[in-house]
């Protein structure tokens, strides 16, 4: 698809020509051009969470992170977080997780020197479980299992399991401070830094997590409705098996070629 289906889209809608449709008959190449468009209003409709996840992910990936690390914020937030709906009065550390090559441990700690909370998601932005002292731990801590799809090994006992329909996906954690000063912060950031990422098959002996450090950085995952939408969206369609309740969007995300739907 190119970015002209959807600003026609947009135009489309803004200058009400579905009223013309009814003064006129259509072309068959109208019809072609309608469907297109109907198809790409449907595709960013259905995407927009995955596709605000995949932002969220790229960026990660241009300060040098990689799946299975942890972005953090070692101050408050400003402009230069570019995200959806940002909190300036917490410290924030975002594990991106990845299950392709097994399951994965977060380990949450206990709510002693500081209390963390926030869920860890699907990538599709739905919460896989809570944690901290409003989550599945209650302020105990606790080790979080991610399986991944199809997953029907034995797991360990210990652990919090979450299997998940996808891949990947991400814990989205706040260090909550008890004031704005400088040593609180510091304080927050401390304690956020005792969470853990790490494979299970290396749990008899976790490696040190990654922590990736975007204060001063631009972080931007602001969703762009043009071609770039699009883009993003065939990257996560690419690399994650489809839910049973988007089996309908299979043959509506096809690529088209000229005068032919394949």
């Amino acid at each position: 698809m190119k970015s002209k289906v959807l600003l026609a889209m947009l135009w489309i809608a803004a200058a009400g020509l579905g009223t013309q449709a009814q003064a006129q008959t259509p072309s068959a190449d109208d019809i072609k051009r309608r469907a297109i468009e109907r198809r790409a209003v449907e595709a960013v409709i259905w995407g927009m969470p995955a596709v605000n996840t995949d932002l969220m992910y790229q960026a990660m990936l241009r300060l040098g992170g990689k799946p299975n690390q942890i972005v953090y914020w070692s101050g408050l937030l400003d402009w230069r977080n570019q995200t959806l709906t940002p909190n300036p009065d917490v410290i924030y550390f975002v594990a991106f997780f990845n299950t392709k090559d097994g399951p994965i441990v977060i380990e949450i700690p206990p709510a002693d020197d500081g209390v963390i909370n926030g869920s860890i998601m699907d990538p599709w932005q739905a919460a896989l479980e809570d944690v901290g002292p409003a989550g599945a731990d209650k302020g105990s801590g606790g080790k979080y299992l991610i399986t991944p799809p199809g997953y029907q090994a034995n797991t360990p006992d210990g652990y919090i399991v979450l299997p998940c329909g996808n891949y990947q996906g991400y814990a989205l954690l706040r260090s909550i401070l008890k004031s704005g000063s400088d040593a609180d912060v510091k304080t927050a950031v401390a304690y956020g830094k005792r969470i853990r990422i790490y494979p299970l098959s290396q749990a008899a002996n976790p490696p040190e997590t990654v922590f990736i450090d975007a204060i001063g950085a631009v972080y931007d995952s602001t969703i762009p409705y043009d071609l770039r939408f699009f883009q993003s969206l065939d990257r996560f369609v690419q690399r994650e098996p489809w839910l049973t309740r988007d089996k309908a969007m299979i043959d509506q995300l096809k690529g088209h070629r000229e005068g032919q739907t394949v």
